[in-house]
Parts: structure tokens; sequence; C-alpha cells
């Protein structure tokens, strides 16, 4: 038997999220079987196998059933939605996550920035073909788009929220809209990166380090000694 309930107990008021209604099992052992299957669409979609692999395949790749399946899913686009949904929810949890740490640090705003593209950068680059899938799909269903936004838009506001609170360091003469314009620019290179695979012929272990280069120049972002030294000189 299964319990209606929210899928991950997404509380969609509170954070704005909308994601899929799924039946999320009463029995343990279901719960298992739908973790597996969760597990299994991750890993044929990192690997650009899922389109082609059938209901019957995945579930033996599962160790369930064909029956198991689609009791808990229906059909594939269910999955494919359900494992989007995981992606989101624990991509955000990890960069609201990331964003408090670096919020808590004393670290200089060059050295969060280029933190927190690492870390937004090592979420892409470990779940590619995810990505991939989902912005595909975004483009013809409007469901996907949806899902993939939501993320673009956690990403979005953290970063601004990070840049901008160190304004007093930025010499940019608008630092709210630039903020807001760097933290678009990183979420389309990684979207491209997760597409094409490349950004150029810029080595990917180099990528974040460059983007944060890229991002704290235009921000005209100084090292927190300059911006103390200036502020002594202006009070003498």
């Amino acid at each position: 038997s299964v319990a209606v309930v929210r899928f991950a107990s997404i509380n969609e008021s509170a954070e704005g999220i909308v994601m899929l209604n799924l039946p999320v099992p009463a029995q343990q052992r279901s719960k298992m079987a739908l973790e597996r299957f969760l597990n299994t669409s991750a890993h044929l979609l990192a690997n650009n196998e899922f389109e082609q692999t059938g209901v019957a395949q995945i579930a033996k790749l599962s160790g369930s059933s064909v029956g198991t399946f689609y009791r808990l899913f229906g059909d594939k686009d269910v999955l494919l939605c359900a494992a989007h949904d995981r992606f989101v929810l624990k991509s955000r949890e990890r960069v609201s996550m990331l964003a408090e740490q670096l919020n808590a640090s004393p670290s200089s705003l060059v050295d969060k920035a280029s933190d927190f593209i690492t870390g937004v950068s090592d979420i892409y680059n470990k779940s590619e073909g995810l990505i991939r899938a989902l912005i595909i799909r975004s483009s013809s269903d409007a469901n996907f788009r949806i899902r993939i936004h939501q993320l673009n838009s956690h990403v979005c506001e953290t970063f601004t929220h990070l840049l901008t609170s160190h304004e007093a360091v930025l010499g940019h003469p608008n630092p709210g809209q630039a903020a807001d314009l760097c933290a678009h620019m990183l979420l389309a290179s990684l979207n491209y990166l997760s597409m094409v695979g490349t950004l150029g012929s810029t080595p990917r272990e180099a990528i974040p380090r460059e983007l944060s280069r890229l991002i704290c120049s235009y921000l005209q972002a100084q090292p927190t000694s300059a911006v103390a030294a200036s502020s002594a000189q202006r009070k003498a």
C-alpha cells in the first residue's frame, strides 16, 4: 500500500518550489525500491542512456520488477520528473549550505566568490547528464522549464546576495545590477558547459578560478585591506 504525501516532504508555500505530487510508499521495502529507481535514473541520465532504456531494463538495473515500477511511477516521464525534483531539491540545499558557510567566514569577497563558484561548479559537473536532460526537456515542456528555473533562480539569488553583502568593497558604480548580471553570467556559463562540455579553450579545471577572476574584475572588487586603508585615509 502507499500513502500519498508530498515527495521529499517539500514545503511549497515556504520555498515556492513546485514539485511532483508523488505517492510515497508506506512500506520500507517499497521506499528502498523507489530510491533505487531514482538512483538508476540518475545514473542513466548522467550517461545519456535514459531515453533509450526501457522500463524492463530500468527495473532490472534497480533490482526490482516492472510491476513495482508501474505501481510507484506509472511511466518513465514521472520517474524523470521525480529524479529531477530530487536533484533540484538537493542542489538547492547544497547551495544554501555553501552560502551559509561563506557568509560566516571572515574571508575576503574575492575568496568567497571563488569558493562559491567552485562549489556550484562541482554540483553541475557531477550532474551534467541530469542538467543536460533538464535543459533539453525544458525547451518543449513547461513543467521542466519550471524545474530548471527553480534551480537557476536559487543560484542567482544566493550569489547576488553574497556579492552585494560586501558592497563596500565593490567599485562598480551600480553594484546591485552588476552582481545580478554576474550571477546570470555564471549560470549561463555553467549551463553551456553542461550542454557542450567545454568553454572554449579554457581547461575545465581552470574554469571556476577564471570565472571568479572575471566576475571580481568586473565588480572592481577590492581586497579588504585596501578598503580599510582607504577608509583610514579619508578619516585622517
